[in-house]
């Protein structure tokens, strides 16, 4: 079973999705409802380039480590972002108030057979297949 092309992703008060770097060659979203409060989209670009093989690691932990300042994209209801989260480190802070973040998620590789690994496949989906 293949999981995570498309993906419907929400977030009610509290929950977030932390510091990560996509699998995708890119990804295509749309914000279908905005939370209250919260659920900030934040990034680095190009901390990593995983084509070559460079994780930069150091780099990494100092985002982690908030000594690296990190860019916010504003979002509303209908904003559709093309994003290249490879290399790029990212997040969406907790969601605040009543009003759950949705967002429809299109996921795509530039390889055939690109697939998130188990770990990956637990945290958003809670299963393996």
């Amino acid at each position: 079973m293949v999981f995570s092309s498309i993906n419907s992703h929400y977030a009610a008060q509290g929950q977030e999705l932390g510091w990560h770097f996509d699998n995708s060659s890119f990804a295509i979203t749309l914000l279908i409802q905005k939370p209250e409060a919260g659920a900030a989209f934040e990034y680095v670009r190009d901390v990593r380039d995983a084509d070559r093989g460079d994780m930069n690691y150091e780099q990494a932990g100092r985002v982690l480590n908030g000594d690296v300042p990190v860019q916010t994209l504003s979002m509303d209801p209908g904003t559709l972002v093309l994003f290249r989260g490879r290399n790029s480190l990212h997040r969406v802070t907790p969601t605040q108030g009543d009003i759950t973040r949705m967002l429809a998620v299109l996921a795509y590789n530039t390889e055939p057979d690109i697939a998130l690994s188990e770990s990956a496949r637990m945290t958003f989906y809670g299963r393996l297949g």
